[in-house]
Order: structure tokens, then C-alpha cells, then sequence
């Protein structure tokens, strides 16, 4: 059963870096260009470790803009954002539900949100050389669920809801 729990931490932790990760997209709007994000924890109420999750966490994205539309490409399907009207302040936020234990009988099963926001500051003027600002991680289960069995385990959750954030900074590194 621990195997299967931790097998379940590690998908949760995936799906992360699925969403804000390091795949080509299709690409809408002007390309901003490709940047290398280190990313450092500056907050984790979900406990040390939780998800597998590390003090420093590395990565690249590509981003692309339409008007005050801003696209974070992930691999598959872009994450919309939004560019304020400084013109530099950018918000990109998603929002999926993961099932770690189906309902069986009378038994609840467990199904956690996970709510990811990248919120900065674009940097560079129009040429974007690079971006700073937070990224954070929301992990809650859903009303109807039990996932007490996520908490307390080696690599899990210490508590839900609970939030893993990373200041991060990011250079360009192409167009």
C-alpha cells in the first residue's frame, strides 16, 4: 500500500511539472522565446520533501503573447494568462483534479485539486530577456473525499489543504 501511495505522490508531483513544464507547444501569438526558471522553495505548509518536491527546482518554458494574453507552453495545450496593463505584470494560472482512490462501496475515494498560479514581472521591455516572480502549488481535496491516508506518509502531504512555493527567476535562453 505504501508503494501505491507514494506512486500516487509521485503522479501529483508530475502533473505539476506537467503543467508548468518543458515541452514544445503549439505556439499562439508573437514567441517570446524559451527560459531556463530556477525556482527556490519559499514556502511548503504541505510539509519537508512533500511530493517529492526539493529546495531548488529547475526548469524550462517557452512563452508566447497575444495583446494582454500571455501563453505559458507546456508540451500540450498552452495555459492562458494575462499580461495587467503596466504591461509587464503577468498572472498564469490551471486548475486539475487528480483521483488518487476511486470510491469503493460505502468507502469515499479521494480525489485532490491542484491549483498552480506563476505570477512576476516580465523583464526586458519588449524583447522579454527574462521574467521574476512566484510560482505556487495549492493541493486541497474535494469536499466528498477522505485522503487522510495521504497524510502523514513518507513523501505525502503533513496537512490539506496546503500550498509548495518557489520564488523563481528566468533568463531567455532563445527565441
Amino acid at each position: 500500500m505504501l508503494h501505491l501511495r507514494l506512486g500516487v505522490f509521485g503522479l501529483l508531483l508530475l502533473s505539476s511539472c506537467y503543467e508548468f513544464g518543458e515541452k514544445d507547444a503549439k505556439i499562439p501569438g508573437d514567441e517570446l522565446g524559451s527560459f531556463h526558471v530556477v525556482g527556490r522553495m519559499d514556502v511548503s505548509s504541505c510539509g519537508p520533501g512533500a511530493l517529492g518536491s526539493k529546495d531548488v527546482w529547475e526548469f524550462d518554458v517557452k512563452l508566447s503573447r497575444d495583446g494582454d494574453d500571455l501563453y505559458w507552453l507546456n508540451g500540450q495545450e498552452p495555459i492562458y494568462g494575462r499580461i495587467a496593463a503596466d504591461g509587464v505584470t503577468f498572472s498564469v494560472e490551471s486548475q486539475s483534479a487528480i483521483t488518487t482512490r476511486a470510491p469503493k462501496g460505502a468507502l469515499p475515494g479521494c480525489t485532490v485539486i491542484r491549483r498552480d498560479l506563476a505570477s512576476g514581472v516580465l523583464q526586458g521591455g519588449a524583447l522579454v530577456s527574462g521574467f521574476a516572480g512566484d510560482l505556487r502549488y495549492g493541493y486541497a481535496p474535494t469536499a466528498d473525499s477522505d485522503c487522510t491516508d495521504l497524510v502523514g506518509v513518507d513523501g505525502g502531504f503533513s496537512q490539506l489543504p496546503c500550498e509548495i512555493g518557489y520564488d523563481m527567476t528566468a533568463a531567455k535562453t532563445s527565441k
